[in-house]
């Protein structure tokens, strides 16, 4: 949890909040500062509400690295701006124009395009045809191997969210078993990190609260391994609103603690990617 103490000094000071302005009516200061030097762990109740004030949420993320959609180094800085204020009406704007398309080329360029294209229709007004239909634009742009790459399967997931709202649990599962297929013989990429997070909203959009707490703890396994901080907070701000969903609040969202989640919600084991 060091790591995650960490990230919530840093989003604070990002905001330009003192320990105070932050702890205001959640918790004391002196406990906001051990969650930030990683010597307490808060509840599932104090999580929500620090992770609401420090605008740390699960309907928005964005990626480590963007992908580039043109060969012009400005414009993928406007794609990275864009994106990573979570500014989705600019960005479907900005995706849409004649001089943005002019400067797409390649395949994977295009990939990239349909697949920010669906985020957007997705973002911005819920508009889960136009997503999906981009969505589906994007995956058929990627290359002939039989090797999925990150995109392919950030793409396969999306749909995965995309069903789940539309509460279709069998295209849903579907869509999740394509993402994450011969998944450990790939190259790690950080962007990976969002696979097990969109798993996990997916399912607990399906209301499935025993999937979807684990896939949050694969996830925050899959990102210890590999030595990366990335959506962590996200992770554990999903973690603590499941546990709220089954009246386990006062759990500890310890990582040494996670199994312990599971016997005393489901007295079930931990399964694990194969």
């Amino acid at each position: 949890m060091s790591n995650l103490g960490k990230i919530f000094k840093e989003k604070r000071k990002a905001l330009h909040l003192s320990q105070k302005n932050t702890c205001e009516n959640i918790c004391f200061q002196p406990m906001l500062s051990s969650i930030e030097h990683g010597k307490y762990i808060p509840n599932s109740e104090i999580m929500i509400l620090l992770c609401q004030r420090l605008h740390i949420n699960m309907d928005q993320l964005s990626l480590d690295s963007n992908y580039q959609m043109s060969s012009i180094k400005d414009f993928n800085k406007q794609i990275d701006s864009l994106c990573n204020n979570h500014d989705y009406a600019k960005l479907k704007d900005f995706l849409l124009s004649e001089k943005t398309i002019e400067n797409i080329s390649t395949d994977r360029q295009t990939q990239a395009y349909y697949y920010y294209l669906g985020v957007a229709y997705l973002q911005t007004d819920n508009n889960l045809d136009q997503a999906e239909y981009n969505f589906k634009l994007a995956f058929s742009s990627h290359d002939n191997s039989n090797v999925l790459n990150t995109l392919d399967r950030l793409i396969l997931i999306s749909m995965a969210a995309i069903y789940a709202k539309k509460n279709n649990e069998k295209k849903t599962l579907d869509y999740i078993t394509q993402a994450f297929d011969k998944f450990t013989s790939t190259k790690f990429e950080t962007n990976q990190i969002a696979l097990f997070y969109l798993t996990a909203y997916a399912n607990l959009i399906l209301e499935k609260n025993l999937d979807a707490i684990n896939w949050v703890n694969q996830g925050i396994d899959f990102a210890a391994k590999n030595d990366s901080h990335y959506m962590l907070a996200n992770l554990y701000y999903l973690l603590a609103q499941l546990l709220n969903k089954t009246d386990k609040s006062n759990l500890a969202l310890d990582p040494h603690n996670r199994a312990k989640i599971f016997t005393d919600l489901f007295n079930e084991k931990i399964f694990k990617l194969d």
